[in-house]
């Protein structure tokens, strides 16, 4: 597993673009200031990432709140993997709490499973979902 982003799920999206657009000169390499979600260079294999909180909220269905977090997500770490199925699947051997299990996010544009770590905190593991090539 490669840590690919650190994606801090932000309250007020558009001053958290505003700042690490704008006061810390982040290079934005995708997203806009009302896109809800955008990538920052860093200047490292890992990415920078904000997604409004609501979205990733919605996208595990803890929107309407799960009893076991005192409030929603406030991070989460990504890892790129080969094959987030069979990592999962080893991952959950192993017993790793699943979260949700392998999707594809095609507007994100991964494959991806999430986990909790002891404390918690939300662990998504991703693959790129790969264009149809069928001609």
């Amino acid at each position: 597993m490669r840590c690919s982003y650190i994606r801090l799920l932000v309250n007020d999206y558009e001053a958290c673009f505003h700042f690490y657009s704008e006061v810390l000169r982040l290079p934005v390499l995708r997203g806009d200031g009302t896109s809800r979600y955008a990538e920052f260079d860093v200047e490292s294999g890992t990415r920078l990432a904000i997604n409004q909180r609501e979205v990733m909220a919605e996208a595990l269905e803890t929107d309407t709140a799960d009893p076991a977090l005192p409030h929603q997500d406030r991070i989460a770490v990504i890892f790129e993997v080969d094959d987030v199925d069979v990592t999962a699947a080893k991952l959950v051997a192993d017993g790793a709490r699943q979260a949700m299990e392998p999707r594809d996010w095609t507007a994100w544009g991964v494959r991806a499973a999430h986990f909790r770590d002891p404390d918690g905190y939300l662990l998504e593991i991703n693959q790129p979902l790969l264009p149809d090539l069928a001609l």
